[in-house]
């Protein structure tokens, strides 16, 4: 079995001698798509499906997406944001808050920041849980692409090990490159109460 760039980053990150208690390793790449304005739109996977944008979404449902997607992968830092903190993030016209339906339920989302001039930027992508597998991530992806690709300008996007660990190499395999990595060093979220302490089971803990 060949083993993947983010298995052995795993393996590297776990020795690591710089780790403070309570805090996890973690790898994060940063890709680019040089053309995402070449993708074609995909037909979806199967019917029910549709791609729709929340304008001004109210802060309960944005959590409800955050924390529903993002606790698998442990995702901690705005859940532990006030709505105070939270609201100016996901309110401004330049962040694109798409949302994929499954027969009228939220099935998974992703945030566009057209912000920059050089370039747009995917900066959360998920799935809920339920909903992984049969093509459903492909679609929402390539949905991404295609929506950047109208501004004419390259997109860019990170991951990390804390992800899905076939992330990696599903955006790679869709047209991105890495453009470079950096080790970080992350506050788990599961030794603090912000997710439940069964989250992440895909994270090892280093001993």
């Amino acid at each position: 079995m060949i083993e993947s760039d983010y298995q052995r980053e795993w393996q590297r990150q776990l020795a690591r001698e710089d780790i403070p208690d309570k805090h996890l390793p973690v790898y994060r790449w940063y890709l680019r798509h040089a053309n995402p304005a070449s993708v074609k739109s995909a037909e979806p996977p199967r019917d029910g499906l549709i791609i729709m944008r929340a304008v001004n979404p109210p802060i309960s449902f944005y959590r409800y997406l955050y924390h529903t997607a993002g606790e698998e992968y442990l995702w901690g830092d705005r859940r532990r944001m006030s709505d105070a903190e939270l609201a100016p993030l996901i309110s401004p016209d330049h962040i694109h808050l798409m949302v994929l339906y499954s027969d009228g339920v939220p099935a998974g989302f992703y945030e566009l920041s057209t912000q920059r001039k050089t370039e747009s930027q995917v900066k959360y992508f998920a799935l809920l849980p339920g909903f992984k597998g049969g093509g459903l991530g492909s679609y929402m992806l390539t949905a991404a692409v295609v929506q950047a690709g109208k501004r004419g300008l390259p997109l860019v996007l990170d991951t990390c090990t804390l992800d899905h660990p076939i992330a990696l190499e599903n955006y790679k395999a869709r047209g991105f490159t890495v453009m470079h990595g950096e080790n970080e060093i992350y506050l788990d979220p599961r030794l603090d109460g912000t997710v439940p302490p069964e989250s992440g089971k895909h994270v090892p803990i280093p001993i």
